[in-house]
């Protein structure tokens, strides 16, 4: 690596151990926000509002759900839709207050519940009301976290707790994160102020993803501290002109890729190399983008397979076809095997075929199937897959495969 593309971005005493090659990273800033406006503009032409509005619900509900499967939450995702529709209606959760008040013995579930209600209403509160880089200062910080914890250390009787402190920076030591220990607890303030000033001149994607990076290093909380970069990434990504609709969100990628979140994340802190996660984050950036793209096909494919007048039986046999472009028998007939004979399946795959629904090819020995619709977005996903490829060493299977 060239010396001279390698900067100590703070002068901190704790930060100032850190280096960062901007040169280094997979995409530039310029390329992340090209990818970013021709999303806008796919947006403006292909996106219907009910495709457009379930993709704005879907990922306020996933990223929500996502950070705090980040703090190794056991709720189901069904348990977290229940709890995000008082979010959405405006409801009071407050079922804590009225066990309490019943003398009843609050459970590891119903902490979930509370951290999974916090996050939610935390996100699409300031989703709703943003604030902007010139905003942020230390308190909106220590603000940020107590909206994200409240209410939580009434849980310190469930095994392995660890304090919050809502709204409160760490007053001790004794936090570690594997091997690495974090900045000395009366440091924090100050470290969390120059990483401010160094994002108001640094206002870019690439200047967010080393805020994040660099904050987190800090570990400036007792506990939820993943929770606050998270919110503050996709509020700050979306204040400076990323991701106006509210589309898409790294965090769901975060969680989809959680053990490379945490390899790259403990790479970064270790080594004292920003470059590790940085490079995460600006990979999550562009894949959640093209997941966009991938989800609207999907919702596309189900709809046309809804569509169709034909027996529930074959729509349901078809489903496979809605994530993947083209599959094969074997691997088609294998998602039915044990609600159909495999004589019936091949009835009922004739028949789509005969209904001109689906499209059969055959290469040498092997049978591929497809639905025979075609969407603007495929031709998107062609152009910008590639692109990506080119750039990054791993590509998700459910991106890729299309």
């Amino acid at each position: 690596m060239n010396k001279k593309a390698i900067q100590k971005p703070f002068k901190h005493p704790f930060l100032s151990q850190f280096v960062y090659a901007p040169a280094f990273l997979p995409f530039s800033d310029r390329e992340v926000l090209l990818f970013d406006e021709e999303l806008a503009r796919y947006e403006q032409l292909f996106l219907s509002p009910d495709i457009e509005k379930n993709l704005i619900t879907k990922n306020e509900l996933l990223a929500s759900f996502a950070i705090s499967k980040a703090e190794d939450s056991k709720l189901t995702l069904q348990e977290a839709q229940d709890v995000y529709d008082f979010v959405v209606n405006n409801k009071d959760y407050n079922f804590v207050r009225n066990k309490l008040k019943k003398k009843q013995v609050l459970t590891q579930k119903d902490y979930e519940k509370l951290e999974f209600f916090n996050i939610a209403k935390t996100f699409r509160t300031l989703n709703q009301n943003p604030f902007f880089v010139d905003d942020l200062t230390p308190t909106l910080v220590k603000d940020v976290h107590r909206q994200l914890t409240q209410g939580l250390d009434v849980f310190t009787h469930l095994s392995e707790f660890n304090v919050y402190k809502s709204g409160k920076w760490r007053d001790n030591d004794t936090i570690r994160v594997g091997e690495y220990i974090p900045a000395p607890y009366q440091t924090i303030e100050k470290g969390v102020e120059e990483l401010i000033t160094f994002l108001k001149k640094n206002t870019s994607v690439s200047g967010l993803a080393v805020f994040h990076t660099a904050l987190y290093s800090l570990r400036p909380f007792h506990n939820g501290n993943k929770r606050v970069c998270r919110i503050l990434e996709h509020i700050l990504l979306r204040s400076i002109g990323l991701n106006a609709k509210n589309l898409y969100g790294t965090s769901y990628y975060y969680h989809k890729q959680k053990v490379r979140y945490y390899k790259y994340l403990l790479y970064s802190l270790e080594r004292k190399n920003l470059n590790h996660f940085v490079s995460f984050i600006i990979e999550a950036l562009i894949l959640s983008i093209i997941s966009v793209v991938k989800t609207s096909i999907e919702i596309k494919r189900n709809e046309y397979i809804g569509k169709q007048e034909v027996d529930t039986q074959i729509k349901n046999m078809l489903k496979p076809l809605i994530k993947r472009k083209e599959v094969q028998f074997k691997n088609l007939f294998k998602h039915s095997k044990r609600k159909m004979a495999r004589q019936t399946f091949v009835t009922y795959l004739q028949k789509a075929i005969d209904e001109h629904i689906i499209m059969k090819r055959e290469a040498g020995r092997t049978t591929h199937y497809r639905l025979n619709v075609a969407t603007p977005e495929e031709e998107t996903l062609q152009k910008w897959l590639p692109f990506a490829q080119k750039r990054l060493s791993y590509i998700p299977d459910d991106i890729k495969l299309t």
